[in-house]
């Protein structure tokens, strides 16, 4: 009977564990299992030796945390939520019955969250001159494999075949084999990945201009208008301008706001002036029609996309933990000069509210003392 009894028991708390499971919000499971998957949290204490906590055991601790007591779960859960689990517990927090301790914690997390946000920032920065200075992480090479599609679209096309070979050579003579094997392997890719991206640009030029010269070709039984002859044009000025020696690029025709599929617009003008005599052109690439200092704009909008790229940490491959975590990449400086405008602000805050309550005060005197004061001070009463 006592082990009927005791089976009874344990069913009935786990049913009524598994009633209260269920009836927590999906957003607070999520956040037990977002702090059970930081392995920062210390959730029990334990010893060098002892084996570490099971995800489910993490998850438990933490749910039991805040079924026992919701504030002791913010003072020591609360350092690790982020802005929107901030906001939800917000949200619990304000309705009834209304938990101030709750709020004032909560108001302290979010102010320490937008210091930790630019501190995060600073370091960031800070992090991003170190290595520039450097100079190998945001190198051609570094660059061109985080982004090649980019790289192909703002700097690779417009690089001569002197400049390409330059920029794929590679010293054999100061290194080991495996350092020649690892570069032929990463050369490989590149070369892959590149070759993708001007597939794909090469494909969409010819469907670009077999659509444009489609919604140009129309059927027209009208008798074409009469030509002009060559004084005529000479007289208004519309004689053929004198033929360019090269022919532009496919990728250079395009002027600045047209789409692909846009078509020219054929007007009655452009119809009566005939088509300029046929010349010899020599065609050039993609590269030698722009200039140098063009070519070096589009370099440094290149970089200048891959700095903003870092900022914002859309590097997959590097460890922003190791940057945002460093104390040493703090600003001193620039944390005191902080410090010092918040103190002096403050401090002009407070002389600007002094005469308001001395206003205030003297307004909020009775018109009684008013009277008895200007009574008191008239001369008729003043002994002699």
């Amino acid at each position: 009977m006592t082990t009927g009894e005791g089976d009874d028991e344990s069913a009935a708390q786990g049913s009524g564990s598994g009633a209260q499971l269920a009836s927590l919000p999906t957003q607070l499971m999520d956040i037990f299992k977002e702090l059970a998957e930081n392995d920062k949290i210390i959730f029990k204490s334990q010893q060098i030796d002892d084996p570490e906590l099971p995800f489910a055991e993490k998850q438990q601790i933490a749910q039991q945390s805040f079924e026992s007591n919701r504030e002791h779960f913010l003072i020591r859960f609360g350092s690790y939520l982020n802005a929107s689990q901030l906001s939800f517990f917000q949200s619990l927090a304000i309705e009834e019955p209304i938990m101030p301790e709750i709020c004032l914690l909560l108001e302290d997390f979010q102010r320490k969250l937008n210091t930790r946000t630019v501190c995060v920032k600073n370091r960031r920065y800070q992090a991003l001159q170190q290595l520039l200075q450097k100079g190998e992480y945001f190198g051609e090479h570094e660059m061109m494999q985080r982004a090649p599609e980019l790289y192909q679209e703002l700097v690779g096309q417009y690089l001569t075949e002197q400049e390409k070979k330059a920029r794929d050579s590679y010293d054999v003579r100061n290194t080991s084999f495996s350092g020649i094997l690892m570069h032929t392997l990463e050369k490989k890719q590149r070369d892959e990945l590149l070759e993708g991206t001007q597939h794909v640009n090469d494909d969409e030029e010819p469907m670009a201009a077999c659509s444009s010269s489609r919604s140009i070709e129309a059927p027209s039984k009208a008798p074409a208008p009469p030509q002009p002859s060559q004084e005529e044009e000479e007289e208004d000025g519309l004689a053929p301008a004198v033929a360019e020696d090269f022919e532009v690029p496919p990728a250079c025709r395009r002027q600045w706001g047209e789409f692909e599929d846009d078509a020219p617009i054929a007007c009655s003008t452009s119809r009566s002036v005939p088509p300029p005599a046929t010349v010899k052109v020599t065609n050039i690439s993609t590269a030698e029609y722009y200039n140098p200092g063009e070519r070096e704009l589009l370099r440094n909008e290149f970089l200048s996309l891959m700095k903003e790229r870092f900022l914002s940490g859309e590097d997959k491959d590097f460890d922003y933990t190791a940057v945002d975590d460093d104390p040493t990449l703090d600003d001193l400086k620039l944390i005191e000069q902080d410090e010092e405008d918040a103190y002096f602000e403050t401090s002009d805050e407070e002389e600007d509210e002094q005469p308001e309550a001395k206003q205030a005060t003297s307004s909020s005197e009775d018109e009684l003392d008013v009277y008895m004061r200007h009574l008191n001070n008239h001369h008729s009463l003043q002994q002699p």
